[in-house]
């Protein structure tokens, strides 16, 4: 339970609704992102406006969309991560090996971040793109973090998960998802088999140091990740690519 007082600045939080409406939406008038808000369009506007001002938010004709600064925001803090620049040089180099997608992924605020991905030759409409939010119990880069949690942290992050049941295969269950933890610590890996996208399947291996948890991943939805490759050639380029990048996150 958090007992922690409420300090948000009631104007500001109003400002990122609004913000995050406009990016749901896309491009839209006033009138459309003012809708789903207990607030008159006079108030919307003046949010509106300010944003504007900020360079967050772009108004073309009558309508509003947010602005490509963020573009230039989320580029410096992706690069001010430790282990962006070896992780991603380890994920270019998995996935022009294996034809397959791959990417990096870090643990923020207990929810998993695609810092990086890329397509691969192999693939057919998988695609897992920079910014995107993975699930922490159904994916292999959720669960290659979650193996590199102390037992309190993980408690506590666990404790945030609601086990969304994306596919029949699912593991909607904290116990059994525990058990399989248990797996990926002795094994190095972490496996998903039609958990997260039906036709989908995903190794991870995860890494970390005092701060910082991430995992560097392969995916694949042809079928392709299977058999030996899946059981012993993938897994060792995995875990050799987040050995690479967890001496570079020491080194630093």
């Amino acid at each position: 339970m958090n007992d922690r007082p409420d300090t948000r600045v009631k104007a500001t939080a109003t400002s990122v609704r609004v913000l995050e409406r406009v990016l749901e939406l896309g491009t839209a008038p006033l009138t459309e992102i003012a809708r789903e808000f207990d607030l008159s369009k006079s108030s919307v506007h003046n949010h509106l406006q300010t944003l504007e001002r900020l360079g967050l938010v772009v108004k073309e004709d009558r309508t509003y969309r947010v602005s490509l600064r963020f573009l230039e925001i989320g580029t410096s803090v992706r690069a001010s991560v430790p282990f962006y620049r070896t992780g991603r040089a380890e994920v270019d180099r998995l996935s022009n090996g294996s034809g397959l997608a791959a990417g990096l992924a870090v643990l923020e605020r207990d929810e998993v971040i695609c810092l990086y991905g890329t397509g691969g030759q192999r693939t057919g409409t998988l695609s897992v793109e920079s910014g995107q939010r993975l699930p922490l119990h159904a994916s292999a880069p959720g669960k290659a973090i979650l193996a590199e949690l102390s037992e309190s942290r993980l408690d506590d992050v666990l404790d945030t998960v609601e086990y969304e049941q994306f596919t029949p295969e699912t593991l909607a269950d904290e116990s059994a998802l525990r058990d399989q933890l248990d797996q990926v610590r002795t094994r190095g890996v972490a496996a998903d088999r039609k958990e997260w996208q039906t036709e989908a399947s995903g190794l991870a291996a995860g890494f970390s140091d005092s701060s910082l948890v991430g995992s560097i991943f392969v995916a694949s939805d042809d079928g392709s990740l299977s058999g030996k490759q899946f059981q012993q050639d993938i897994p060792g380029l995995l875990v050799s690519a987040a050995n690479k990048v967890r001496q570079e996150m020491r080194r630093q």
